[in-house]
C-alpha cells in the first residue's frame, strides 16, 4: 500500500518537477518583445530589370527607353554589433541589388552597403552609419532542442516589425531552394517581408536568421539557418 501512496504522490508533483507553474506564471512576453525588437531592421534591396520592349503591332512606333525597370524585395535583418552598424540578414534578400535600404524600429531610413556574404548558408552582412544603435545577443544554436520556445521577427521597409511566437519543431533540415542543409524549424509564423529577420529564444539570443522567403504566400513556418554560422561571415570580411 506504502508503495500506491508513494506512486500516487509522485504522479502529483511531477508537473511542479517539469516547472509547468513557470510557464502557468507567464502572462506576457511584451517586455522581451520591446527588448529584442529595437535590433530588428526592414530592408529593401533594390535590383534593376531590362525594360519590357514595344511590340511592333501595339501602334505608332514609341523612342525606345534605355532605363532599366527597377525592382525591389523586402526582408529584415538585425543588428548584431551596435557600434559599427553591421546587419545579418539571409543573402538571398540582398544579392545582386543595385541599392540598399534599411529602416530602423525607430522609424529612421538609412542606405546601407553590402560587406560579406557566404553563399553555402545563404548569410550576408550589410553595414549602416547610425547612431543610437542596439544590437541584438548572439546565441548558440547548437544549444537549441525540439521544444524550446522562440520568437520569430520580421517587417518591411513598408511596416512596423512583427513578432510570433512558437516552438523549435526540429533540427538539421532542409528546404526546397535554401542552400543551408542544417536549418532550424519552427512552428512560428511569418509575414511577408520576415525573411532575413531573426530567430530569439526567451533569454533574447539570435539562435537563427529565417531562411524562408514569404513574398509569395500570407505567411509560412518558418525555417531559420542557425546563428552558429554567423561566425563565418566574420571571417570573410577580413
Amino acid at each position: 500500500m506504502s508503495f500506491i501512496v508513494a506512486v500516487t504522490c509522485m504522479l502529483l508533483l511531477w508537473p511542479r518537477l517539469v516547472q509547468a507553474g513557470e510557464i502557468r506564471d507567464v502572462q506576457t512576453l511584451a517586455p522581451l518583445v520591446g527588448k529584442v525588437i529595437q535590433s530588428v531592421v526592414g530592408i529593401t534591396a533594390s535590383t534593376e530589370t531590362a525594360a519590357a520592349s514595344r511590340s511592333g503591332n501595339s501602334g505608332p512606333e514609341l523612342p525606345s527607353d534605355p532605363r532599366p525597370a527597377t525592382k525591389d524585395v523586402y526582408g529584415a535583418g538585425v543588428i548584431i554589433k551596435a557600434e559599427s552598424g553591421l546587419i545579418v540578414t539571409s543573402n538571398h534578400v540582398v544579392s545582386g541589388a543595385k541599392t540598399l535600404s534599411v529602416r530602423l524600429s525607430d522609424g529612421r531610413q538609412l542606405d546601407a552597403r553590402f560587406v560579406a556574404a557566404d553563399e553555402r548558408y545563404d548569410l550576408a552582412m550589410l553595414r549602416i552609419s547610425a547612431s543610437g544603435l542596439t544590437a541584438a545577443r548572439i546565441g548558440r544554436s547548437v544549444d537549441a532542442e525540439p521544444g524550446d520556445f522562440v520568437l520569430a521577427a520580421g517587417g518591411s521597409l513598408k511596416s512596423t516589425p512583427s513578432v510570433s511566437f512558437g516552438i523549435v519543431s526540429a533540427l538539421h533540415r532542409s528546404r526546397p531552394g535554401s542552400p543551408c542543409r542544417d536549418l532550424i524549424q519552427t512552428d512560428a509564423l511569418l509575414d511577408r517581408g520576415s525573411a532575413g529577420g531573426p530567430l530569439f529564444n526567451l533569454r533574447g539570443e539570435v539562435i537563427g536568421i529565417v531562411a524562408a522567403s514569404t513574398g509569395e504566400t500570407e505567411s509560412e513556418r518558418a525555417f531559420a539557418i542557425p546563428s552558429d554560422a554567423i561566425d563565418r561571415l566574420y571571417i570573410r570580411m577580413n
